[in-house]
């Protein structure tokens, strides 16, 4: 009996086992080194072609080139972007302990798509090439060599003086690392005057990225000191390109807009700009979103609402919002002994997320709802239980207590001072009141608002638009056949 003929199916599954049994092998430091060659490619590309797309995905694959960084591969990749230019000496000297990169002649590296000397010739290749490497230093831990390359880098940038539009993203990160790394030794306060600069000459120069940017490390810089009106009055002067400025730059502003005005009680304008900036911010910004959660679900409560459970179950936040949620099921149940028990065990995290004072005026809210459960429970009760349930000093403080919910219109009640007592009133039909068709309101005004966000979030090529148009060529072609077919009819009337 013969064995069945090979299918056609069976050769081409052998042909792809050949295939990768014969694909090369890259060790990590090589991969490390393909990726940052990558980015300053893609740099040096989207210079020369003056196309913004191409600088946009070299600064949206940083995460990716700091994840895959090793010693080696960033000392190759420094030497090949400032390759005869005066930084290379005084970056390398921080990298003094790393050793050259060593090829293994068997394994076969990425094909170069661009020379040496083209790379280190245009000059935001070295400077995205300086902004790997302080993203390096201070994944490291080196703080202060970090803030000596940044200064010298943001030196470089006002220096050259690149005013072009497809350099603006790049400008702005060196910013946003000369702003990290010195908050990270804490002399940020000392960069407040070089920020204020670069905000001043990017609103001039109508660099909108750079204003975004800028004007958010402005807003961290301040509240990161407590300094509130300072930066309040900075936004009352100031204008932000919502339109033009990327998401992450947009929802980073909402955010801090959102816990300033938190912070002067302004809870409701407060909480449509935080939930405004959660809708914004990418979902790989895992921690952007526990903080902005944070303050969201605290302003909630301030505003007498409770957050609802399917908050707190998200994979990513549940662990760093368990404190959040004993704190929420302590202002629901009104249970003010175990709120101040929450409070105390976790201090130290409220004090780190800077919630703390917030927090402390959930206690008003807390005794609120503990007196709505005793309105809804009982039909008539007295001051002095009321003041036992609540564990408040006196009745008197209870009375006060009572007295302000009812003109605040958290309960529905009366208070009968000589006999010391107080009285719910029949609750009434909801429907019969416009609470529904507030609530209807406000879905459709969040549905119009979401999709309106969404036609502006929507990128487009950039001059797309011309291919509609026609050229002058055409327009001087298409007048005169148009002047021709017009001398025609005329000698046809003539002849009539």
């Amino acid at each position: 009996m013969t064995a069945p003929a090979p299918t056609k199916d069976s050769k081409d599954a052998t042909k792809k086992e050949e295939k990768k049994e014969e694909a090369p092998k890259f060790t990590p430091e090589q991969i490390a080194f393909n990726d940052f060659r990558g980015g300053l490619e893609l740099v040096s590309r989207g210079m020369q072609s003056d196309d913004v797309r191409f600088i946009t995905r070299a600064l949206r694959n940083l995460p990716k080139i700091r994840k895959s960084l090793t010693p080696t591969a960033i000392n190759k990749g420094l030497k090949l972007a400032l390759n005869g230019s005066d930084q290379l000496d005084a970056v390398l000297k921080h990298f003094q302990d790393v050793a050259p990169m060593e090829v293994d002649d068997a394994t076969p590296a990425a094909t170069p798509t661009k020379s040496d000397a083209a790379l280190s010739s245009v000059e935001a290749v070295r400077i995205y090439a300086q902004i790997i490497a302080i993203a390096y230093l201070i994944d490291t831990k080196k703080h202060s060599e970090a803030v000596t390359v940044s200064k010298a880098l943001v030196e470089q940038v006002v220096n050259t003086r690149m005013r072009s539009v497809t350099s603006q993203g790049i400008t702005a990160k060196c910013y946003y690392f000369f702003a990290l790394s010195h908050e990270l030794v804490n002399t940020d306060p000392v960069i407040r005057p070089a920020l204020f600069g670069a905000l001043r000459s990017a609103t001039l120069r109508s660099d909108e990225i750079g204003q975004a940017v800028n004007l958010n490390l402005l807003l961290r810089n301040l509240l990161r000191h407590n300094l509130v009106d300072q930066a309040m009055r900075l936004i009352a002067k100031t204008v932000f390109p919502t339109d033009s400025a990327p998401n992450s730059e947009a929802a980073r502003y909402l955010y801090y807009f959102g816990r300033i005005q938190a912070i002067q009680l302004d809870y409701s304008a407060a909480y449509e700009n935080v939930e405004l900036a959660i809708r914004k911010a990418p979902q790989s910004a895992v921690g952007f979103l526990q903080h902005a959660t944070k303050l969201s679900v605290i302003v909630k409560m301030l505003l007498g609402e409770i957050p609802t459970r399917d908050i707190f179950g998200r994979k990513d936040l549940r662990r760093s919002l368990d404190p959040y949620f004993q704190l929420t099921q302590a202002v629901r149940n009104g249970d003010l002994k175990r709120f101040e028990a929450v409070i105390d065990a976790h201090a130290s995290v409220f004090k780190t997320d800077k919630n703390y004072t917030l927090i402390l005026r959930l206690r008003h809210n807390v005794i609120k709802a503990g007196v709505r459960m005793i309105n809804v429970s009982y039909s008539r009760i007295s001051l002095k239980e009321i003041a036992s349930k609540l564990q408040l000093d006196s009745a008197e403080d209870a009375e006060y207590i009572v007295a302000k919910a009812i003109r605040d219109g958290v309960i529905d009640a009366s208070i009968d001072h000589e006999a010391g007592f107080v009285k719910s009133n029949e609750t009434l039909d909801i429907y019969t009141s416009t609470g529904p068709q507030q609530a209807f309101h406000s879905r459709i005004k969040f549905c119009m608002d979401t999709y309106n966000d969404s036609i502006k979030g929507m990128r487009y090529p950039p001059n797309a638009y011309r291919r509609y148009l026609e050229s002058a060529e055409d327009s001087q072609k298409r007048e005169q056949e148009e002047k021709e077919i017009a001398a025609e009819i005329d000698e046809m009337d003539e002849g009539w």
